[in-house]
């Protein structure tokens, strides 16, 4: 076979497996959504999941070839699998998601407690790096998800989601030097510069 007859049947066999990748997402990817939304009861960690899922399904490719019963398998018990891992990981304990701010919008009558909470979060945000302060800023004064964020400040989605666990911890940390306990949370408007 010469040369340009293997290049070619090299090219049709990756564009069919490409296709069959596409016809796999297709098929499977709101089932596993579900699975994964089921299991971890967070929408933006499903998608994370199901993408992950079809990433380790791209990187064996031989296993497109398999039967559709064995491939739903496969698929499911690695998206499982990543949902349980997901689940375990402990820092994802203490990580809140930057796409639901429902927790963060409470009001303060007392213009006092907002004045003294406004100072605390500003003294507090100043303790912190730039990378930490940074990603706070972009998630909880602009809401913008952890994707926009990575975009923005060309990183990965992962190192964004481990900057802000990491910044959160250190703005609790500050927040509690100057005496404010979990009794008294800060809201989201004293967040405000």
């Amino acid at each position: 076979m010469p040369a340009t007859d293997m290049t070619d049947a090299t090219h049709l066999h990756r564009c069919r497996r490409s296709q069959r990748l596409g016809e796999v997402d297709q098929q499977y990817r709101q089932s596993l959504h579900r699975l994964a939304h089921r299991l971890v009861r967070d929408k933006g960690r499903a998608d994370d999941i199901v993408q992950e899922t079809l990433i380790r399904l791209w990187k064996h490719p031989h296993l497109l070839d398999e039967p559709d019963l064995a491939l739903r398998a496969w698929l499911f018990t690695v998206a499982r699998h990543l949902a349980y891992d997901e689940l375990r990981c402990a820092r994802r304990r203490h990580e809140y998601a930057t796409d639901n701010n429902a927790a963060l919008d409470r009001h303060s009558d007392d213009p006092c407690a907002h004045l003294a909470d406004t100072w605390i979060v500003h003294r507090a945000l100043a303790t912190l790096s730039h990378q930490h302060r940074e990603v706070i800023l972009h998630a909880y004064y602009r809401r913008a998800t952890t994707q926009d964020i990575a975009t923005e400040l060309a990183i990965p989605p992962g190192t964004v989601k481990s900057r802000l666990h990491y910044a959160l911890r250190a703005l609790r940390d500050a927040c509690t030097a100057q005496g404010v306990t979990t009794e008294s949370p800060v809201n989201r408007e004293d967040l405000s510069v």
